[in-house]
């Protein structure tokens, strides 16, 4: 494992989290917008799906969607551990705190009925919010959060 990869393995085991996001869709870049102003403890750690950094770290960890250019969900990755799709979803804002942590009532509902919910909205996100022609621009004040 190359250095880069492992410093970023590293941040993980020391209560960092990535999050892997499709950064051509409108949508989830949004939602990484959210996430970046509602994480006050700065927890989270974002690298487009796209990104070499998303490549090598998720074939170090065996995360088989990538490999099969599926770029439908979003991935959390805590603790050498993943979650994908709404069990992703659920834990991201459960680790914002406050009122976000009530989330997690959402584990109530069967994984099958959470997912098929998240596939819907992933499959049509491109067609009801849009899609970036260029993969996400990184803001000078956002940087230091995004690693690609």
């Amino acid at each position: 494992m190359d250095q880069k990869i492992q410093k970023i393995v590293a941040a993980t085991v020391s209560k960092k989290i990535i999050i892997f996001f499709d950064g051509y869709c409108i949508l989830c870049n949004k939602t990484v917008d959210f996430l970046i102003s509602k994480d006050e403890k700065q927890k989270f750690l974002f690298a487009t799906l796209q990104s070499k950094t998303a490549t090598n770290i998720l074939n170090e960890i065996g995360f088989q969607e990538k490999q099969n250019k599926n770029l439908n969900t979003i991935v959390y990755f805590k603790n050498g551990t993943f979650k994908i799709k709404s069990n992703a979803v659920i834990d991201i804002l459960s680790e914002l705190g406050g009122v976000y942590q009530f989330t997690k009532i959402f584990y109530l509902i069967p994984l099958f009925l959470r997912d098929l919910i998240y596939d819907q909205i992933a499959t049509k996100r491109y067609k009801w919010f849009g899609k970036k022609t260029t993969c996400r621009i990184l803001n000078p004040n956002k940087y230091t959060r995004i690693i690609n």
